[in-house]
């Protein structure tokens, strides 16, 4: 009966052992992730704006010479349902405080009943740190 009880008192502790050695090591690969620089943070959150039609936010995100143009672009999917499929962006070239962000991905534009598709990785976004804030500022 003594042995039992120590028996179960062992694997108490090695459950325990077991998930605190789980969760560092999930810690360790949390804090080893890439981070997203803010300028691809940008245009990621420029493109769910557009899709969502949330032009005040949209508008927000982007310098003010590029603000026709991307209103434009709203314009065009403001009537009809869209989403983003698989985005991801990241900085291929910066200096101080420009950088140009390539996203991959595509919006989905649905039209009727017919779905038309808009790959993203052919675009490339100038984004420009204005203040504290980056923007969009031309594609």
């Amino acid at each position: 009966m003594l042995k039992a009880q120590v028996s179960q008192a062992g694997w108490g502790e090695f459950a325990i052992l077991c998930i605190a050695t789980s969760l560092l090591l999930a810690g360790l690969l949390y804090a080893c992730r890439p981070s997203t620089h803010p300028a691809a943070a940008a245009v990621e959150a420029y493109l769910r704006a557009l899709v969502n039609k949330d032009e005040t936010r949209m508008t927000s995100l982007t310098c003010k010479a590029f603000e026709a143009e991307a209103l434009l672009e709203y314009d065009a999917f403001s009537l009809v349902a869209t989403r983003l499929e698989g985005l991801r962006c990241q900085v291929q070239g910066s200096s101080g405080s420009a950088a140009n962000v390539t996203c991959q991905g595509k919006i989905v534009a649905t039209y009727g009943a017919e779905n038309q598709q808009f790959d993203l990785s052919g675009r490339i976004y100038r984004v420009e740190k204005e203040g504290s804030d980056w923007l969009v500022c031309g594609q």
